[in-house]
């Protein structure tokens, strides 16, 4: 009588186990839990980024180019729900700059928000690319330079993306560093806010 009362509760559990790795699966949990965003975004037949769009503003904030450790973490956005700060800054080939931002923003299964310098953009039922929106701008002595994108990771993080530039602070590249730089500020415009909600029935 024992073995089956042991039988039988082993029956159920594994019945249970079974019924809740099939919700898992089912509901989308299970590759929320593993994928995060890219989850979502990657369900192009279940979610729509019509409603993406791009942000109206400029953001500045200082950065100190003779301490590069000081600007980790610093933030150019957050609004409480998305955030976007600096992730690694270094010198680049030819006396430039390099800077790389991290952008995080909220996801379940019902959708996903996510406001950073590139556009996640579906192109199909099957597929997504990813286009880079934001434009950087950099003021030394009075003086205004242009930065150019430089890298992306798409949406490598469960809560988002990474993307880069490259800067100079002079109008031609140059073979040495602007050692004495310090601090100069940094402006980031058109920031794009991607929005992944379901589809409707």
């Amino acid at each position: 009588m024992k073995g089956k009362k042991k039988l039988y509760v082993a029956v159920l559990l594994l019945a249970a186990i079974a019924g809740t790795a099939l919700f898992f699966r089912s509901s989308g949990l299970y590759g929320l839990l593993s994928n995060g965003m890219a989850s979502i975004a990657n369900q192009t037949e279940k979610f729509t980024d019509q409603d993406g769009h791009l942000i109206d503003g400029r953001y500045s904030f200082q950065v100190d180019l003779s301490d590069f450790e000081s600007n980790i973490g610093k933030e150019i956005y957050r609004d409480g729900d998305h955030r976007i700060y600096v992730s690694w800054l270094q010198r680049a080939q030819n006396g430039g700059y390099d800077i790389g931002f991290r952008s995080s923003g909220p996801y379940s299964l019902s959708g996903a928000t996510l406001i950073s310098g590139l556009h996640h953009k579906m192109v199909n039922d099957h597929s997504f690319s990813t286009i880079p929106t934001a434009k950087l701008t950099v003021k030394y002595k009075e003086k205004q330079y242009t930065g150019q994108t430089s890298g992306q990771c798409g949406l490598n993080y469960k809560d988002g993306d990474c993307f880069s530039f490259s800067f100079f602070l002079s109008d031609e590249p140059i073979e040495e560093y602007v050692t004495d730089a310090g601090i100069v500020e940094i402006t980031i415009a058109d920031l794009y806010k991607n929005i992944w909600r379901k589809k409707s029935p």
